[in-house]
């Protein structure tokens, strides 16, 4: 089972604030878990605003880690079921929130298809680690 934890109030505070004021606002999230929270935070933001859900733009690079095909999905929740492993009176939130909002899953390279469409969340999906490499030589504190 998994231990819920209280939402950091600042998190709600910047959701707030960046749809009040019609702003933009970020937020970064890393983990195994991040997927989870994926949904915690559109539903947060989903009450923050005025109009209907936001979509969503998903971009990712190679694998998504997920199916994104409907029936793909629900012929593999039947046979969770039919195995055992899945309790069917359990609410799986990450399942509810991809079948239930409208999302555009997109890779890096084909970003210049969604040029001027508007999106109210977007995620970049990144599933290996990146470096920053520092060029010393160039820098102000060289020494």
């Amino acid at each position: 089972m998994v231990q819920s934890r209280k939402l950091d109030s600042r998190i709600n505070n910047v959701i707030l604030k960046a749809v009040k004021d019609g702003h933009r606002g970020l937020a970064v999230l890393v983990g195994e878990r991040s997927r989870d929270q994926v949904v915690i935070l559109h539903h947060l933001l989903s009450k923050a605003s005025v109009s209907k859900r936001p979509s969503v733009l998903w971009c990712y690079k190679k694998d998504l880690g997920f199916t994104t095909h409907k029936k793909k999905r629900l012929k593999m929740i039947k046979k969770k079921i039919k195995a055992g492993t899945l309790d069917p009176n359990t609410d799986d939130t990450f399942e509810m929130f991809i079948s239930a909002t409208e999302i555009r899953y997109m890779y890096y390279n084909e970003s210049h298809n969604i040029l001027g469409n508007t999106f109210g969340m977007c995620i970049l999906q990144l599933n290996v680690y990146t470096t920053i490499k520092f060029n010393y030589s160039n820098s102000i504190y060289s020494g």
